[in-house]
């Protein structure tokens, strides 16, 4: 459900055996961006999912109203994620630079955004680490967004939603030209890999699938690669058969679903539809 100013209504799914003396134990991955709001909660061995909710409005709002927004989906839940065993908060404020480890001087990420992202004053920079990759995740949060967080959830670590991505390949890589496209209502990530490394990472605003598709073709042509070669995996918003998928098959060598890794139980609660819809956050879990 949608309400009259484009923001959708919680979609909630959640263990009845979840509560806040059960949360203690638990483990929480947040994802905040300027379009929407996921979370997921696991069980002690972060095997076993036990809550899984999201929210996404198509406009962009202001900073003050992004707060809201969040502050909004948090009491709607039925646990406070601060009071879990761990805290991961996952962020993407379009403003990030992937460049090469060797590349990377400490105390120069704000130089290193300024060539790709127009910075505001106040806005705090963050670093993380892809070791596999051999790369740098340099990423930018609005001065009151990280304020907030750092105000509302007293142990959260802070990391950008790339990252979460990259784990997740790592955790099922293979040699082949690997790709990873996680869509979520008008904008979507697009990673590349190949040998067990990102070659390459975006995201995209798009108004059509057909914007969607131009995209990735045009970014697969610019780095040299050929769509014939690439097995693309698709998560989050995006199912089989629906018109962007169709798109996809015509012009991919390989397109299926992230799968949900065999290690991972579910609540009857949440299906594993749920799970993919956010299965993104299972890369810092």
């Amino acid at each position: 459900m949608v309400t009259g100013d484009n923001i959708a209504e919680l979609s909630l799914k959640v263990d009845p055996g979840l509560n806040r003396d059960t949360l203690k134990d638990c483990h929480t991955v947040l994802s905040l961006s300027k379009t929407g709001f996921s979370i997921l909660v696991a069980g002690e061995n972060k095997r076993r999912i036990l809550l899984s909710a999201q929210r996404f409005w198509k406009e962009e709002k202001s900073e003050t109203k992004l707060i809201e927004l969040y502050e909004k989906s948090l009491d709607q839940l039925p646990v406070n994620p601060d009071l879990s065993a761990s805290l991961k908060c996952l962020v993407n404020f379009q403003k990030f630079s992937l460049v090469p480890e060797h590349f990377y001087q400490k105390g120069k990420g704000q130089q290193i955004l300024s060539y790709t992202a127009k910075l505001q004053k106040g806005d705090r920079i963050y670093t993380d680490h892809w070791t596999h990759s051999e790369a740098l995740m340099v990423h930018a949060i609005p001065e009151s967004i990280s304020d907030w967080i750092n105000k509302r959830f007293m142990q959260a670590q802070i990391q950008h939603q790339a990252s979460a991505i990259e784990n997740l390949y790592q955790a099922t890589k293979s040699e082949s030209f690997t790709g990873i496209l996680y869509v979520n209502p008008g904008e979507a990530d697009f990673y590349l890999a190949q040998k067990g490394k990102v070659q390459w990472y975006n995201k995209f605003q798009f108004q059509t699938e057909e914007d969607l598709l131009y995209f990735i073709l045009y970014s697969l042509e610019q780095n040299r690669f050929l769509p014939t070669e690439l097995h693309l995996k698709v998560g989050g918003l995006s199912l089989k058969g629906d018109k962007l998928r169709s798109l996809l098959e015509r012009y991919i060598g390989e397109v299926k679903d992230i799968s949900v890794p065999n290690n991972y139980q579910l609540s009857p609660m949440i299906s594993e539809k749920d799970l993919r819809e956010n299965i993104n956050l299972l890369g810092v879990l």
